[in-house]
């Protein structure tokens, strides 16, 4: 299951990783979002050696406005703590797991 992680934890959990995390930038009241989210979980289940972890910009902004993210759901895709791609709208399950197989 994603981890729900905050402005405070970004750093540990994501920049400071060394590995590849999945970070889902997205909205309680956005419905592409919604409709995101058990695809989003069931990769995360399915690629265990990948970190998928999810940030609510509603309540933590901080991080998606240094990223720039403008528009939500907007997973971006961390290597070592630094962006390696950035994928924004929704994405049915085939498509996001092409994206996934591409760094596990």
């Amino acid at each position: 299951m994603a981890k729900e992680i905050s402005d405070a934890e970004f750093g540990k959990e994501v920049e400071q990783n060394q590995g590849v995390v999945f970070v889902d930038f997205w909205a309680p009241w956005c419905g592409p979002c919604r409709m995101m989210t058990p695809v989003f979980e069931k990769l995360a289940q399915k690629y265990p050696a990948i970190k998928f972890v999810k940030v609510n910009t509603t309540e933590h902004m901080r991080k998606a406005g240094e990223y720039g993210v403008s528009g939500i759901p907007c997973i971006i895709v961390f290597k070592n703590g630094k962006e390696v791609d950035r994928l924004i709208g929704f994405r049915p399950e085939q498509q996001f797991e092409q994206d996934v197989k591409k760094y596990a």
